[in-house]
């Protein structure tokens, strides 16, 4: 493509040269500007966002049983993958979004920005390029880093996560001394023109940087270097509460504008609530035995009742990994799970149009998407306290801070660009939420709390979104690692599918998935293969954030 431009480029001259140059001067068209401003490609960054996230964790959801198919035998409820060998890009849309929807892009943003002391947009460019490793290092593993963006080569290398995590580490910094400068261009930037989840404020972004930084801190909980001390500092500068939220909105008018697990995009026919996060609202995992007393108030805005409300919660069922529907091969429509987008909603309720009224919680047309919220500071911070001093006041509070901050999450009433509240006829009431609190699901004192407390109700806090921070938190306890205190797994009632992926020799679990078929499989085979991507148990093979010393 690049020599081809340049042939454009020499042809165009050459021509020029002999008494054509009006006829072909298409950059003097003022209404087809060749270098856009910073505020004209921006918007389009945020939007892509979601591209990946939702995209991607259609699949990714699989693995942390957020949700699983309504069918039996669904590859990747079993941990396995529809990659490599065959020709599929299931799992690499952040891997896109990365190299492709953002990419040069940012760079572009970044490059034109400092030409004109734009040095907001430069900022968060940066900040957004950050995000964008860190969510595809931790994605793949092995990435392409250094070489990204390299010209005149067709062979670009991969290289380890380590390195890749430092990498992260320094466009963060970098994109902080940008965000913090005074001297911007008073003609020339305008952050707010283009930045439709902060507005413009660059006090957020730079709360959202350092939540960037608290992350990449806190993968590292295996290994001997980890500093708790520093994802707690982090965490404090990062978001304070929940209007610190970075949240894309969507208008909704057309197909490409609208929530991608909204119902007029139909992409969650067959996704289903799995009895993992069931167990989790309804008392059975936090509190030890499902009553009316241990019901979470959350649940009722979270998931979708069955028609058949006799089964002891209230008719909140869910799927098992592999197996689909309970007793899905001779019952009828009474004992099958309901779709996210309804109670007793067991298909799609307006495909054919745009309705923000129709769906539920994040599944609506008109609904947000969360990229990083307060509630997961929190509950960040309370296990990085935890990790450093076992249980104590600073890891309970923020616990608490955690659990009360996802409550807000779900009542809040204003979002930006008008877009729908989560919550389902009306928010969840003070007395709903203290009875919660005070039930057995929520420890009352810093003394009884356990890693098992916080990590099930961070769980609770990103599912439906943060598919890809709870699927790092998940591998970072290698799915089934032991609670010191309780000496039960931390993800107490996470369960391995009866028959794992042919795929995954030994019966292993899902570790990372393959990078994007069809630029890396298509292009960029030699490299693939001296990582080891070509062989068939990569995807089961360990991250390095996860490997202990």
């Amino acid at each position: 493509m690049k020599n081809l431009f340049k042939l454009f480029i020499l042809t165009a001259v050459l021509i020029s040269s002999v008494g054509c140059k009006k006829y072909l001067d298409i950059n003097s068209d003022p209404d087809t500007p060749q270098f856009p401003d910073a505020s004209s490609v921006f918007p389009a960054m945020l939007s892509a966002i979601p591209r990946g996230t939702q995209y991607d964790g259609r699949f990714v959801s699989r693995y942390i049983q957020n949700f699983g198919q309504n069918t039996t035998d669904y590859v990747w409820d079993l941990h396995g993958f529809t990659g490599y060998p065959g020709a599929s890009d299931a799992g690499g849309d952040i891997w896109r979004q990365c190299y492709y929807g953002l990419g040069a892009n940012l760079n572009y943003i970044i490059n034109e920005g400092v030409k004109k002391g734009q040095w907001d947009y430069v900022g968060a460019a940066y900040a957004l390029k950050a995000m964008m490793f860190q969510m595809t290092t931790d994605m793949h593993g092995e990435i392409i880093f250094k070489d990204a963006f390299k010209e005149n080569t067709s062979s670009f290398a991969f290289d380890s996560q380590e390195s890749v995590y430092k990498g992260v580490d320094s466009l963060c910094r970098i994109a902080l001394g940008y965000l913090s400068r005074t001297d911007l261009s008073t003609s020339n930037s305008a952050l707010s023109k283009g930045d439709f989840v902060y507005s413009g404020d660059k006090a957020k972004w730079i709360k959202f940087t350092n939540g960037l930084l608290a992350r990449n801190f806190h993968r590292l909980t295996n290994k001997a270097n980890y500093k708790a001390d520093s994802v707690i500092y982090y965490a404090d500068l990062a978001l304070a509460s929940g209007a610190d939220d970075f949240l894309v909105p969507f208008d909704a008018s057309k197909n490409d504008d609208s929530n991608f697990f909204g119902t007029f995009r139909d992409n969650l026919g067959s996704f289903r609530q799995t009895k993992f996060i069931v167990a989790m609202l309804d008392g059975t995992a936090l509190a030890g035995v499902s009553n009316p007393a241990n019901r979470d108030p959350r649940m009722k805005q979270m998931l979708s009742a069955s028609g058949d409300t006799t089964n002891g919660n209230g008719g909140y069922r869910g799927v098992d990994a592999g197996l689909g529907d309970p007793l899905n091969s001779s019952t009828t429509s009474a004992l099958r799970v309901a779709s996210p987008f309804g109670d007793a909603t067991y298909g799609n309720p307006s495909a054919a149009r745009f309705d923000p009224s129709r769906g539920k919680y994040l599944f609506r047309d008109k609904v947000v998407h969360p990229i990083m919220t307060y509630s997961e500071m929190q509950f960040m911070k309370a296990e990085a306290s935890f990790i450093k001093s076992g249980a104590n006041a600073i890891a309970y509070t923020a616990y608490l801070n955690g659990i009360n901050g996802h409550f807000a999450f779900i009542n809040r009433s204003t979002f930006p660009r008008s877009n729908t509240p989560m919550f389902t006829n009306a928010a969840i009431t003070t007395a709903e939420q203290t009875s919660y609190t005070n039930s057995a699901n929520v420890k009352k004192t810093a003394a009884t709390l356990t890693l098992t407390d916080i990590m099930l109700q961070k769980y609770i806090a990103l599912w439906g979104w943060g598919f890809l921070e709870t699927w790092v938190d998940m591998r970072r306890y290698h799915y089934t690692d032991l609670d010191p205190t309780t000496a039960l797994p931390v993800y107490k009632g996470y369960q391995i599918p009866t028959k794992v992926a042919t795929t995954n020799p030994g019966g292993k679990l899902a570790t990372r998935v393959r990078p994007r078929y069809n630029s890396e499989y298509v292009w960029n085979f030699p490299q693939l293969e001296a990582i080891g991507a070509t062989l068939p148990d990569y995807h089961v093979k360990e991250m390095w954030f996860s490997q202990r010393p």
